[in-house]
């Protein structure tokens, strides 16, 4: 009777453990989006001012107690810039992503887990996080630099938003 009472026991708890373990597998998606930090000039390969170094280095502060597993840049030098600081200290490359096509970018984030940066421009981030959330937010004014939208997305797909934000603050 023990023996029998112990393998029904068992049995349960490896069919609880089954049937938890899809829910367990998948873990939590967490994402930073920033804008790059503050450009020298407008130019398309645009240097980061003292500032924005400043700012990309304030970032990478943000990150550094999260498990950052990925990093996307656009390939533009001012975004590549902003995110080098972050994959020095996590020891990972910056993989590029194009910011014309977001919705599919949105769904490749979608598909991850763990933590991941990405470094976007004053009108695609605000829109992957549109994209991500289904929030309705504009593009940034171009002095804004100092915003952070933490992304979390659960296992069954629901995303909630935080907004950070780095110093010095912008308007």
């Amino acid at each position: 009777m023990k023996l029998t009472l112990a393998f029904c026991v068992n049995v349960l708890l490896f069919v609880a453990l089954f049937i938890a373990q899809p829910s367990l597998a998948q873990e939590q998606l967490k994402l930073f989006l920033v804008r790059h930090a503050e450009k020298v000039d407008q130019s398309q390969q645009s240097a980061l001012t003292e500032l924005g170094e400043r700012r990309a280095l304030a970032i990478a502060e943000i990150l550094e107690p999260e498990p950052l597993k990925y990093i996307y840049s656009t390939p533009f030098n001012r975004t590549m810039l902003t995110a080098e600081p972050a994959a020095d200290f996590h020891q990972l490359s910056v993989a590029q992503y194009d910011g014309n096509t977001l919705q599919e970018f949105a769904e490749q984030l979608r598909q991850l887990e763990g933590v991941a940066l990405v470094v976007g421009h004053s009108n695609t981030t605000p829109i992957l996080v549109n994209h991500l959330v289904g929030t309705d937010f504009q593009s940034l004014d171009e002095n804004i630099y100092d915003r952070v939208y933490v992304v979390t997305i659960d296992g069954e797909g629901i995303a909630q938003l935080e907004m950070r934000f780095t110093e010095p603050r912008t308007p």
